[in-house]
This record gives C-alpha cells, structure tokens and sequence, in this order.
C-alpha cells in the first residue's frame, strides 16, 4: 500500500507537486485557442473571422458524444494501474500533436485545417480532463483538503498560462523571435509537444489511485437519472457554465480590443502576462478566504468582481493602456478564484452523490460537467465572433471607425457582466457547506450501518509509485 498522506491525514505536498504538474502542460495546449487563435488566424493566415468562430464552436460538437463516452468508460476501466491513468496517458499523445498542427502549420491553412485539429485538441483535452479531474476528486474526503488539491492543480494551469505569455516574450527580447502573436503560437505549440508527456509521466508513475472508487456497478441511464436529479450539482452547474461562458465570450475578443481599440498591439503579451502573474498570485489568497467564510460565498464574491470589472471596458479608448490594465487585473483578481473553488466544490457534491447511492461515478459528473462547459465556451465565441462581424461590422482586415469599435467594446462588456450576475444570483442557492457536509456523511454512514453494508472509506491506494 502506497502512502499519500503525512502524519497529520492531510496530503502529502509531493503528492500535490506531482499530481498538479500535468495540468501545466494542459494549460499551454488549450488556453491559445481563444487567446491567439482568431486573431492569428484571421489577420495572419487569412481565415474569415465569421468562419474561425464557428469553426471553433463546430469544433466541440463531437463532445456531445465524446465527453459522456470518456466518462462513463473510465468510471468503469479497471487496470492494473488504475481506472483514470490509461485515459490520461492516451489523452496525453492526441493532444500533444494536435496542439502542434494548431499552432505551428508547416504550410498554408485553411477552414478544413483549423477544424480537423480542433477537433482533434479537444478531444486529446477530453480523455485527460475527464478522467484527470475524476481522479482529483476522489484523492480526498476532506472539505478543505479538496480545495488543497484543485488548487495545486491551478496554480501549475495558471503559471501555463503565465508561461503562455512570458516565454514568448522573453524569445523575443533575446532572439528577436516570439513577441508577435504568430511567433509566441508557434513557440507555445512546440512547448506543449515537449512538456505534456513528460510532465505527465510523473504524475502517472508517482501518485496512486485509491481503490474505493475502483468498482462502479450502475449502469449510464440510472447513473445519468441521479445526476439530473442532484439538486447542488445543477446548481452549481448552471452557476458555472455562466461564468464560463461570459469570461470565453470576453476572452474571444480580448486580442481584438488591446489591438484595434487601444492600440497597444506591440504590447499585448506584456499586458497579459501582468494578468496571468496577478491571476497566479491571488490564487492562494482566494483558498485562505475560503477556509475563513466558506466556498460558496468565496465563489460569488469572485464572480462580483468580474461584473463590476466588466464596464471598464467601455470607457477605453486609443492610448488607454493604464486603463486597459486596470481592468485587466480586476480580471485576474476574479480568475484566481474561479476554477479552483468551483472544482473543489464540484468534489463536495460528487461526495455526496456516492454516498447516497453507493456508487463512484466521479467520470460521469466530470465528463456532464466538461460537455456542458465545452459547448456553452464554444456558443459563446460562436456567437460573439460573428455578432461582431456581421452585427456590428468589425473586421480586423479593414479600416474600421467609430461605430465599429463602439460594437466591440459593447460587445465586450454587456453579455459577460449580465452572464456574471446571473452566476451570483444562481450560486446563491447552493446549499452545501463544510458542516451540512459532514452531517450527510455521518448520516449516510448510519443507513449504511442499518442495512449492514461497509462503510464507504477505505483509504487504501494502489498503482505505480516512486
């Protein structure tokens, strides 16, 4: 038996080193498809901006299958080495070689190129989120312990993303290669073809699966039925998917404003790589506050800085850079909070659910959870984009004037903001929290008792370890 945790019952830190790195690598092969890709495509290899944001949604139609399929399999793949590491291991080759096509064409590109490797990236993204998040939330049974977890596992996505950014720009000053966007894709590209196998490999050799979640013996329909029927999971669902998609629609036209509104193009990396840094930094503060008041309330105030940040964006003009990054690092003040606290509290409510039913469906909750997430991103760049284009007018190939980046900056600004207020509004009624938690649990743990059934918290772990 491998052991995971110190004296104390908590997580060992090099469990957590090991078991966050991967999500690093992750973080650099996913975070340029909104970030660079519709202006890369669009200004430097011709696409249509209209035709990139639907190809982008078209992208993750396929997760309508493949993300309840990866789910419900790898709940019930049973290895040697654990039931989430071959998925994790096979994601790991699909995405890496996608990324690669993505952001580094050897050769002219066209709607067909864009599209196959899209569809190629979210699917190497789904066979490692789904299972990778799975296992995350069954390392631990503890309500603080989980937020410990998810936010090791963010902050190694969140200095990605610092990573993103910095790297590129440090080429560039050195080199005189990587500050442009086209430059900083390819470089980023060739990053993630390196580093998302390595990085993986240490995660899957040093740290183990518990064996509690290894049986699951309900079948999809019943499985699915209890899912839907998870009062705190739809809230807490709903909740989510409207934050996340009110900071994809934003972040799908992000580029586009630093450039053609505030005309600080030449800038743009530097500027993001000061939000990512600040995103980075207020992640820990975001868990202590969460030990003081409570997940819920950590994640609404999160979710109200985002709205009250959003108006900022109308009152930028050309030059506005202090303004511009102002608003930016309310932004990366939100981000801190957002994935983190959400997949900790996602880990609560998949608890709950196994020791209602007895079963540990962990993929399931996770691969519902990815799909809903995946396609309202994908509606909001496959909405934003192209009201932009043809509502609005804007297009980064042409000279455009007032009206045009009034479209932008309101497009910007009024969906995210009304999208945030909704999240607080919905979040507002979950009902979970660290007491409510243990007296379901010491609740639970009776039934069982009565019906003479064990109890449901072996701890024992098992799989390759150093």
């Amino acid at each position: 038996m491998t052991q995971i945790t110190g004296p104390d019952g908590r997580l060992k830190k090099s469990t957590l080193l090991y078991f966050g790195l991967p999500d690093y690598a992750v973080y650099l092969a996913a975070i340029p498809v909104s970030l660079y890709i519709p202006l890369v495509y669009s200004r430097d290899l011709g696409l249509d901006l209209a035709d990139i944001g639907l190809i982008l949604m078209l992208a993750r139609i396929t997760d309508v299958i493949t993300d309840p399929l990866i789910g419900y399999l790898s709940d019930r793949t049973n290895t040697r080495i654990g039931k989430r590491k071959p998925w994790l291991a096979a994601g790991t080759v699909v995405m890496m070689f996608s990324a690669w096509q993505l952001f580094a064409p050897s050769g002219p590109v066209d709607n067909w190129h864009l599209l196959a490797w899209s569809m190629l990236l979210w699917l190497g993204w789904t066979m490692i989120n789904i299972p990778y998040f799975a296992w995350g939330a069954e390392l631990s049974d503890d309500y603080d312990e989980r937020s410990r977890i998810t936010g090791w596992r963010q902050f190694f996505g969140y200095l990605g993303n610092v990573s993103v950014l910095l790297i590129p720009t440090v080429s560039g000053e050195l080199t005189g290669y990587g500050s442009l966007p086209k430059e900083g894709l390819t470089i980023v590209g060739f990053m993630a073809l390196v580093l998302l196998p390595i990085l993986m490999f240490f995660a899957l050799w040093k740290v183990p699966e518990t064996t509690k979640h290894r049986m699951t013996e309900a079948n999809l329909l019943k499985s699915s039925k209890q899912m839907f029927s998870n009062g705190s999971f739809m809230l807490l669902f709903t909740g989510f998917l409207m934050l996340s998609m009110g900071t994809t629609w934003a972040s799908s036209m992000f580029m586009l404003l630093a450039a053609y509104v505030v005309n600080v193009e030449d800038d743009i990396q530097a500027i993001l790589l000061g939000f990512y840094f600040i995103q980075l930094l207020s992640l820990p503060v975001w868990l202590q506050v969460s030990y003081r008041i409570g997940k819920k309330q950590t994640w609404m105030l999160g979710a109200a800085v985002y709205a009250l940040a959003s108006p900022g964006y109308m009152m930028l003009g050309s030059g506005d850079v202090i303004g511009l990054c102002i608003v930016l690092g309310l932004y990366g003040i939100a981000g801190g909070n957002f994935t983190a606290i959400s997949l900790s509290m996602k880990a609560d409510v998949i608890d709950v659910a196994a020791m209602r039913t007895g079963n540990h469906v962990a993929g399931s909750y996770m691969a519902v959870w990815s799909l809903g997430t995946k396609l309202f991103q994908a509606i909001a760049v496959g909405i934003a984009l192209p009201l932009l284009s043809l509502v609005g007018g804007f297009d980064p190939n042409s000279e455009n004037g007032p009206s045009e980046l009034l479209a932008l900056r309101l497009n910007i600004t009024v969906i995210p903001m009304i999208l945030y207020g909704a999240a607080v509004l919905v979040i507002w009624r979950y009902p979970l929290d660290a007491d409510r938690l243990v007296r379901l649990r010491e609740a639970f743990t009776r039934r069982r008792e009565r019906q003479g059934l064990p109890p449901m918290d072996d701890q024992q772990t098992s799989g390759s370890a150093g």
